[in-house]
């Protein structure tokens, strides 16, 4: 085994949105930052065909600037991104190209000096008196070990905490059922105008169990307007298709992300039911299975859809797509009672307002709960209560199962993501911990680089920067 020992200021492990933003911001702080990522390529679900969902709140305003916006802005200029758009049903819709952002996520890194190492995970680590010294990561017969003075956990999961020993919490309180994961795929050859002519003809095909808040204009007029939208409907098909035993997924509707390609779309609907993405037998499960599902998922959209006649699979998503895992006890905790009532604390790092979305982890059902207002996320949430230079930011935070199925979006990730790298890099300038950062003074930092803290912010900004 080839050993190697690095040693850097600031160490990001995970290259989704929420470390690829964590990482970025640090370096561009003038900090020596390394990102560690498992994958062969950075952007995590961002890269899957996913759409970016909580841009935009219940009343179409912008609560989310920044690092984020300005992914947006850039691929917008390259003509992969067609920016915010409304939604009736998810407040926004930002559907961006995957092959794209990948390459952006690589641009950036070097733009800003990102070290990076792919092909890695966590597979122990060094904890010595409440202080993480050192993460050993492992890949390809390589082991390496990184020592940092702040150590930021962008993994999803929470691999580093895990195994550092963090107090976490997982799933649906007094089950611990975790939301299903799903195999995202894209189908080539779709006639969607057919397809919105028949719904058009069959309104009822577009009406949701009483679990699933959505508003009047989630119609075919709406997604024949353009191709910036998700588009989630056939129940009765669906419905039918199941009282016949012909449906492989325990799902209630098909939900598809439209791609700016003529014909292609994005398939988020494989259901992997009792999963748990942090063991490693149930997670190939998962892969396999949820591979399986894509086929005859397919195969039933062919045989029972109007526009999915003569579709075909192109791709695959490489990797699984995970709602909900690790929970992990930070200094503070934002809990449903706080984001429900709006509430917008002094140490607030970026806004969030997307729907409370919970995807049963046992039966076919999902809860999709309105929240009426945009609500703060404390700086406290990224910050371990335990290991003194930890910090986390993603789905991994210090959250309730509430909460987090509204946070989890890709947006409040790399907002999450912006703040944990800034406030990484003013620890290791001022020679502290995490949880001493001066707050006031990272919220202005976050104002400067144009990030949304506040209401009055949200007011006047423009829905878009194009």
């Amino acid at each position: 085994m080839r050993r190697f020992e690095l040693n850097y200021e600031i160490a990001v492990v995970g290259g989704g949105p929420a470390g690829l933003s964590a990482a970025i911001t640090a370096a561009r702080a003038g900090r020596k930052v390394i990102l560690l990522e498992k994958a062969g390529y950075l952007g995590g679900n961002a890269t899957l065909g996913l759409p970016l969902l909580g841009f935009l709140d219940l009343d179409g305003r912008r609560i989310v600037g920044g690092i984020a916006q300005e992914y947006v802005n850039r691929l917008t200029e390259r003509g992969q991104c067609l920016g915010h758009r409304t939604c009736p049903k998810h407040n926004s819709v930002t559907n961006v190209d995957p092959e794209g952002f990948k390459l952006l996520a690589i641009e950036m890194c070097r733009e800003a000096g990102v070290d990076i190492i792919l092909h890695v995970e966590a597979c122990r680590t060094e904890v010595e008196n409440g202080r993480l010294n050192r993460v050993i990561l492992f890949g390809k017969g390589n082991e390496i070990s990184v020592e940092a003075d702040i150590f930021i956990d962008c993994t999803g999961d929470g691999d580093v905490a895990y195994l550092a020993g963090c107090s976490y919490e997982a799933g649906q309180p007094g089950t611990g059922v975790l939301q299903p994961p799903t195999v995202m795929f894209t189908l080539e050859n779709v006639d969607t105008m057919r397809l919105y002519d028949y719904i058009e003809e069959h309104p009822e095909e577009m009406t949701f169990s009483a679990t699933i808040d959505h508003r009047p204009g989630y119609d075919a007029d709406y997604f024949r307007a353009s191709k910036n939208h998700v588009f989630v409907g056939l129940r009765k098909i669906f419905d039918r298709m199941h009282a016949e035993g012909k449906c492989p997924v325990d799902r209630e509707t098909l939900i598809y992300i439209k791609s700016m390609n003529d014909g292609e779309v994005y398939v988020n609907s494989t259901r992997l039911l009792n999963t748990d993405a942090t063991d490693i037998f149930s997670l190939t499960n998962a892969e396999l299975e949820g591979q399986l599902q894509v086929a005859k998922l397919t195969k039933m959209l062919q045989e029972n859809v109007v526009g999915f006649e003569d579709c075909f699979i192109s791709s695959i998503a490489p990797t699984l797509g995970v709602r909900e895992t690790r929970r992990f006890k930070g200094v503070k905790e934002l809990i449903a009672d706080e984001i429900c009532a709006g509430l917008i604390p002094e140490d607030t790092i970026g806004l969030g307002a997307y729907k409370i979305d919970i995807h049963s982890g046992t039966d076919r059902s999902t809860l999709f709960r309105t929240v009426e207002q945009p609500f703060g996320i404390p700086y406290g949430c990224m910050v371990s209560a335990e290991i003194e230079n930890l910090m986390f930011a993603g789905r991994c935070v210090s959250v309730d199962a509430a909460t987090l199925a509204s946070v989890r979006v890709m947006p409040q990730c790399m907002t999450m993501g912006q703040a944990a790298g800034q406030a990484a890099a003013m620890a290791v300038a001022d020679r502290t911990a995490p949880k001493d950062v001066d707050v006031a003074k990272l919220r202005k930092e976050l104002y400067a680089q144009k990030a949304v803290l506040d209401m009055e912010q949200v007011q006047t900004l423009p829905m878009n920067e194009f």
